[in-house]
């Protein structure tokens, strides 16, 4: 038993190093002072400081920030309202229609979706910008949103509502004083996928946005393919993975904390 016990400690420590240690080696080269990546000569915040001196760099990330906020704002009203209503589906075949095509952007090689938004946006004219960003966003992390709360009100079915119906509340009060409140754990895992989705995300937003537009993943991407790993672009995408962490933790508390009310 006690073997056992070994083994499996060692296999979860073995498993979150090979995890983490890439993400471990680029946060900490991030603070070499050479401008040699591999080339250690001292511990140092020179990178960052220059990277937020770099208009091109805060505006990249503000950019990314704002698409990814109205992302999940959009994804949260389209994919609440979806989730709620094909927990009522009865029909199996139905059911599984609903299931395939929610799930279809979240399968689907993400070079073709992004090829297909750049194409439809051509034939309808919608111009390449911070909304044609938005918008390509939503249409996969909306499937994010409305999965986790169809799963979390499978189960609930029509008893609450119809409760809240027969003691006089109107349709309006029953959504937002009883169906949301149940829903709202699957609602809050749902915003944090969508926001993290959004915000790294590079193959759909290099197809929709424009010259003035590109997000933060962009720019690291274009950077490393045009002049290689550099120390500044390791901080960079430092900055990017704190942002990702810090709203994960954000998300586990707040989860924890609705379990717990």
């Amino acid at each position: 038993m006690k073997w056992g016990r070994a083994l499996l400690r060692g296999y979860t420590m073995a498993f979150l190093a090979a995890l983490y240690a890439p993400i471990a080696v680029l946060i900490a080269l991030s603070f070499n002072e050479s401008r040699l990546v591999y080339v250690w000569t001292g511990f140092s915040t020179r990178w960052y400081e220059q990277i937020f001196a770099n208009r091109l760099y805060t505006s990249a990330l503000l950019t990314s920030v704002i698409v990814a906020l109205a992302t999940t704002l959009l994804s949260l009203v389209f994919g609440t309202m979806a989730g709620i209503a094909a927990a009522r589906i009865i029909s199996p075949r139905v059911d599984l229609l609903w299931t395939s095509l929610v799930l279809l952007p979240l399968i689907m090689p993400e070079i073709v979706e992004a090829l297909s938004l750049s194409l439809f946006y051509g034939a309808v004219g919608i111009p390449n910008g911070i909304g044609a960003t938005i918008l390509g966003h939503v249409v996969f992390s909306v499937s994010f949103v409305a999965l986790i709360v169809r799963a979390r009100m499978a189960g609930v079915g029509k008893a609450y509502e119809e409760a809240s119906m027969v003691l006089g509340a109107t349709r309006v009060q029953t959504f937002l004083k009883v169906l949301l409140p149940i829903a709202l754990p699957a609602v809050t895992a749902g915003a944090f996928l969508a926001f993290a989705a959004s915000f790294d995300d590079v193959v759909k937003s290099d197809f929709t946005t424009s010259a003035t537009t590109r997000t933060l993943p962009i720019i690291i991407f274009s950077e490393a393919a045009r002049g290689g790993v550099s120390a500044g672009l390791n901080a960079l995408a430092t900055v990017t993975v704190v942002i990702s962490l810090a709203f994960a933790m954000i998300r586990n508390a707040a989860e924890r904390r609705i379990s717990q009310t």
